[in-house]
């Protein structure tokens, strides 16, 4: 009797536990990054990647790869967050011809509409690209 009633108690706890330890990694799970490429008006090529990370802030990486391979080459950029600028400087590339610029922060409240820019102050260049997520 004893054992049948220590099983109606545990059976059921068990199951709670095990439901509940299931559902946790789900919810913490962290999203895929979302990646974005495209070409520049003189044909270097951009990439913006944005990723969740597992603190609730959000990554933003942003670069891009000349297509001359040049280093030292100067770069302006900024990126904005829901029109709101999150990064903003200039840059030189290395050595070979690319640069890349990261940064986390407080994701706003709805979808985040990311756009970022570059231009080359040499040849002007510009590179545009953006992620809605």
């Amino acid at each position: 009797m004893r054992n049948r009633r220590l099983a109606s108690l545990i059976i059921p706890a068990t199951l709670v536990t095990f439901l509940a330890a299931g559902a946790i990694p789900a919810q913490a799970a962290a999203k895929p990054a979302v990646t974005r490429n495209g070409t520049c008006s003189l044909g270097s090529l951009s990439n913006l990647q944005v990723q969740r990370e597992d603190n609730g802030t959000i990554s933003i990486d942003f670069g891009v790869d000349m297509v001359t391979h040049m280093s030292g080459v100067k770069w302006a950029y900024r990126v904005v967050d829901n029109r709101s600028v999150v990064m903003r400087g200039s840059t030189t590339t290395i050595a070979d011809g690319s640069f890349s610029v990261t940064r986390a922060t407080t994701p706003l409240t709805g979808s985040n509409h990311i756009v970022a820019i570059a231009r080359n102050a040499v040849t002007g260049e510009t590179c545009r690209i953006r992620i809605i997520g």
